[in-house]
């Protein structure tokens, strides 16, 4: 059996071919090119075309017999009913919505219940506080379909608006408990005439529509698989779905999830509750991660250095570093304010630009093992913890996160773990077992924290909270 996976990340179109008898696996990646200066708001069919074009590259020649999607959760575009564009896709870095979630936070009651109902916080990166905003801004949105990138690109493929609860458990509108859309949620917000998916199981399938098939170069009626979000794969590939497993991804964003028996919900509003395609996940997620690092290279060294070049600068004896917050892009957890904004703060004259730039690793995991801290007081600690991303390509980056966190880490032997959790799904769908040598042969290397360094940086996440507590809006003091 073949499987084609493909998917569209935040930046790059990706796919994998997976060849069930002989165990070959091929990767192929490639960065979007995206028209305009922002890419949290993209051309949906733009990125569906890129993402075909690497998928007939991939799949040349070889008889695929399924094809499995993932994507970001929290897009949002609005579509005809035979899939016209109205809007481009908001991706979740879009926070057009964030004046309108600081009035509705500021509604008590409505936050909570809100929360208690979805496991989302009031937060312009949701769909469904885009889709208000919109109505705001004066478009009607009867009749509209509302999708995010994987489940246009589904719809594209198949002709079927389906989506499933995983995907949709990040837009705002599911109910956290029933993983049904929230009658009550879509009525109190006025959004009835919004037409959502139909939500489907997440190993459900479609046929491969004729015109979809000649982009792929592949036979029509090939079963494609409902789409997955790649934050909810990532716990499948990494074979994190056990409770207490926890996966901790380092990409363009930062994210921690943990598998949960049920839905989580935290007291004081700082974590979310969505599902893997597998089960129920309580997690945290910030907006700066990677991201900070591409803009402290380009602004400090300039884009033609290589990251490879910087790590050499980088000290773990260097102390009273500038404390950096990474709110470049807002704050999701654990504050969940919008408006918040970042920057390195604490400058002394003697601080050099590596300095600067070890600084926004720093606030960067200070800001994540701020989240794990309310992650592990609501649901205990992880058994276990599975670490990917970019920062494994920094070996600097990824002891300090150790350190930091104290606790071991387990690098993911998976350079691509939500595509290899699409590819599983793909085999559980089939009837097949979802390990595989040719995916699971490799033993994960273990970072282990150093304990000398602990007084250090406890002291260190002290001065980031001081000056976190600092930055709330309307506080802000100068930063550069």
């Amino acid at each position: 059996m073949i499987i084609l996976a493909l998917e569209a990340s935040t930046t790059s179109a990706k796919t994998m071919l997976f060849d069930t008898d002989s165990g070959e696996i091929s990767v192929r990646s490639r960065r979007f090119e995206v028209d305009g200066p922002d890419a949290a708001v993209r051309d949906g069919d733009d990125v569906y075309t890129q993402l075909m074009a690497l998928g007939r590259e991939s799949a040349r020649g070889r008889p695929v017999d399924l094809i499995v999607l993932s994507g970001t959760w929290h897009g949002l575009t609005l579509r005809t009913r035979d899939l016209t564009p109205v809007t481009p896709v908001m991706e979740w870095p879009y926070t057009g919505a964030q004046d309108l979630c600081a009035r509705l936070r500021a509604d008590q009651e409505f936050t909570w219940w809100f929360y208690e109902r979805t496991g989302c916080m009031v937060n312009a990166v949701y769909p469904v506080f885009k889709l208000l905003h919109l109505a705001e801004q004066g478009q009607s949105l009867d009749g509209l379909v509302a999708l995010d990138q994987p489940s246009l690109t589904f719809a594209r493929l198949t002709g079927e608006v389906w989506t499933n609860p995983a995907l949709a458990s990040g837009t705002g509108l599911l109910n956290a408990h029933t993983a049904q859309w929230d009658d009550e949620v879509i009525a109190r917000l006025g959004l009835r005439g919004v037409v959502l998916p139909e939500l489907k199981d997440a190993t459900a399938t479609a046929g491969l529509t004729a015109e979809a098939a000649v982009l792929l170069g592949l036979r029509p009626g090939i079963p494609v698989l409902t789409p997955g979000p790649d934050g909810g794969l990532s716990q499948v590939g990494d074979l994190a779905t056990n409770p207490g497993d926890m996966t901790f991804s380092m990409g363009t964003s930062g994210a921690l999830r943990f598998s949960t028996r049920h839905p989580s919900f935290s007291p004081t509003l700082s974590t979310w509750s969505y599902r893997s395609p597998l089960g129920a996940l309580s997690g945290a997620a910030t907006s700066g991660c990677g991201n900070c690092v591409d803009w402290a290279r380009e602004r400090l060294f300039g884009a033609s250095v290589d990251y490879a070049e910087i790590e050499p600068l980088l000290s773990a004896d260097k102390q009273d570093l500038p404390v950096f917050l990474p709110f470049l892009f807002g704050e999701r957890s654990p504050g969940w304010q919008d408006q918040r904004r970042g920057g390195l703060v604490e400058l002394r004259p003697q601080h050099s630009r590596a300095d600067m730039y070890q600084g926004v690793l720093e606030g960067i995991v200070y800001s994540l093992y701020h989240c794990f801290k309310e992650l592990t007081a609501l649901n205990g600690a992880p058994r276990r913890i599975v670490l990917s991303g970019g920062v494994l390509s920094s070996p600097f980056w990824t002891q300090l996160t150790a350190d930091v966190f104290g606790a071991d880490m387990e690098v993911s032997p998976r350079q691509h773990s939500s595509i290899t959790g699409a590819v599983r799904m793909g085999l559980r769908a089939s009837g097949l077992p979802e390990t595989h040598p040719s995916l699971d042969g490799e033993e994960p290397r273990i970072v282990h924290p150093r304990t000398e360094r602990r007084a250090q940086y406890d002291a260190g996440f002290a001065r980031y909270l001081e000056q976190y507590g600092r930055s709330l809006p309307g506080t802000e003091r100068n930063t550069v």
